[in-house]
């Protein structure tokens, strides 16, 4: 009875030593894990002011880094892609956010701005080249849709893109709005329920089509139908994300609402192309999406194919049409 009484306060104490063991190395463990996290801090400034600082990053497949970013002149905002769903939000002049992050796939990814922050925001761009085990990055992919369109002729800078043209005189000085009451009493061929086909043609071309199923009605009414269409093929679509993206970049020369009149508009070289149903009519859905991923020549459009994903592309497509569908101004 009195060893038992005399070996009770070494258990005590003997439980907490392991206790108070634990805790300092789990304190040195997180030590040990933070201080094998690589931190780089880049400074923001407008592009005119020199943009990012480092622009250019090179980490290793699965490494683990932190990256500050610390904005130093105006406000900014920072996202990471493509396909990596990384947006950091308004950065205030003098703060820093941070992100912590491990990019398995080697590649080149970008870390830009979002946020217009001054006529030179377009240049507000870094890369970060992830390589893998053996140094190396994998070559540049291209893009099968561009690839489609260059071998089949199409410029992608061209005035117009539609196959079939037949009604556009029709369409050149009336308003183009969705119909469903049209499109209810119409024969539709299957194929303009295709994705695939819709892809690769234009709003006036399913009204072409729509003609030589209905041969009695005229132009604009089935341009009408062939617009309550696609609003119809529109309406289950989850685009929540493309309108961020497009809120976030594009809106600012294109407007909120896609009428070309967004803050940045009279920056542009060119007047920003708006989004209505009118101005989309011959414009082959294919060639919208090339010149997102590529950029528009001479027109001070950057490239976005090197932020967004392919899906991510086709969603913004998407949501442009749902813009001009949406509205009824010219």
């Amino acid at each position: 009875m009195h060893l038992r009484f005399f070996l009770r306060p070494l258990t005590l104490a003997s439980g907490l030593f392991l206790i108070m063991a634990l805790l300092v190395s789990l304190n040195l463990g997180e030590h040990t894990a933070r201080r094998q996290v690589q931190t780089i801090d880049i400074t923001m400034s407008t592009a005119e002011q020199g943009g990012f600082t480092p622009a250019s990053l090179r980490i290793r497949a699965s490494q683990t880094v932190r990256l500050r970013f610390h904005a130093s002149d105006v406000a900014h905002a920072v996202a990471i892609g493509p396909g990596l769903a990384l947006d950091l939000g308004v950065i205030a002049p003098g703060e820093t956010k941070e992100v912590t992050l491990s990019i398995d796939r080697p590649g080149v990814y970008t870390f830009y701005c979002n946020l217009w922050c001054s006529p030179e925001h377009w240049r507000m761009r870094g890369v970060i080249d992830v390589f893998a085990v053996d140094g190396s990055l994998p070559p540049a992919n291209s893009d099968p849709v561009i690839v489609a369109l260059t071998a089949a002729g199409i410029d992608i800078d061209g005035a117009h893109g539609a196959q079939q043209t037949a009604h556009s005189a029709d369409h050149a000085s009336i308003l183009i709005t969705p119909d469903a009451a049209m499109l209810a009493v119409l024969e539709i061929p299957d194929i303009l329920r295709s994705p695939a086909w819709k892809r690769t043609h234009a709003l006036a071309d399913a009204a072409a089509v729509l003609g030589g199923a209905n041969p009695s009605q005229t132009g604009i009414a089935l341009a009408g139908a062939a617009a309550a269409l696609w609003r119809e093929q529109l309406q289950d679509a989850d685009l929540a994300d493309a309108a961020a993206l497009y809120a976030k970049n594009c809106a600012a020369c294109h407007g909120a609402t896609g009428r070309g009149d967004g803050i940045a508009a009279s920056l542009t070289p060119t007047s920003p192309a708006p989004f209505t149903a009118n101005a989309l009519l011959e414009k082959r859905l294919d060639v919208l999406y090339a010149k997102i991923r590529r950029g528009g020549m001479g027109t001070g459009m950057p490239n976005f194919g090197a932020l967004f994903t392919p899906e991510e592309t086709w969603a913004l497509v998407d949501y442009l049409w749902l813009l001009a569908l949406s509205e009824t101004s010219p």
